[in-house]
């Protein structure tokens, strides 16, 4: 009895031994489990923060893009419009000009006649040639001289022939001299044409180049600024 006894307890020592060493394989395992899953959740987790950075770097490079774009097409635009503007300004400050002209010329025609004279005397040295001047009025000034073309051949010696301009212009005179194939050009309008760059400059004083600059800083700062708010909002979703 005794050594069954002795066996029994022994066999019962071996199974407490067994069941603690089982326990602690079971612990170990656990553990190893544990760990493994903290590796296998780190490593998602790490995943998803690059998955995440790449896209929100590649949202903001695609947004940078689409302000710089913007930027760019708005500068372009913007400067084709003041272009565009001005010149549509200058083209009826020019018509409006000429308009002014005549109405004045119709108004005072006795001292737009004057000054016609004066023209007339102040280039006859060079269109003064012989042997023959042809001189291009417009219709009203033809309407004029032509009755009493001696106001004219007073001024000009050589043979003289009035003729009216198919295309009619505000006042001035055109001229011509077949021998010498040289032609002149004394209306009002060429005279406006030529001073156009006084005029271009005045405009110029209103669309200055310095005025333009500055609208164009003040949207990069504002294209800037919206690159860096987008950054900041993201930091929301870190």
């Amino acid at each position: 009895m005794s050594e069954e006894k002795e066996i029994k307890e022994q066999f019962g020592l071996l199974g407490l031994y067994l069941i603690d060493k089982a326990e602690k394989k079971i612990k170990e395992l656990n553990q190893n489990t544990l760990f493994q899953k903290a590796e296998i959740k780190k490593n998602h987790l790490k995943r998803l923060e690059e998955n995440s950075q790449k896209i929100k770097n590649h949202f903001i490079e695609v947004y940078d893009q689409y302000l710089n774009n913007s930027l760019s097409n708005t500068l372009i635009k913007e400067k084709a419009d003041v272009l565009n503007l001005k010149n549509k300004l200058l083209g009826q400050f020019e018509l409006d000009l000429k308009k002014k002209v005549e109405q004045n010329i119709t108004e005072y025609y006795s001292n737009y006649i004057k000054y016609f004279l004066s023209l007339l005397r102040k280039n006859k040295a060079v269109i003064d040639k012989p042997p023959k001047v042809k001189i291009i009025l417009n219709t009203r000034d033809y309407e004029y001289f032509n009755p009493k073309p001696n106001k004219i051949k007073e001024i000009i010696k050589n043979d003289l022939n009035l003729l009216k301009s198919d295309e009619d212009f505000s006042g001035g005179f055109k001229v011509i001299l077949d021998d010498y194939n040289i032609s002149y050009d004394y209306t009002i309008n060429s005279f406006i044409l030529k001073n156009s760059t006084i005029i271009e400059r005045q405009f110029s004083t209103i669309f200055s180049e310095s005025e333009i600059n500055q609208l164009q800083r003040k949207f990069e700062d504002f294209i800037n600024n919206k690159k860096l708010s987008i950054k900041e909002y993201l930091k929301g979703y870190d």
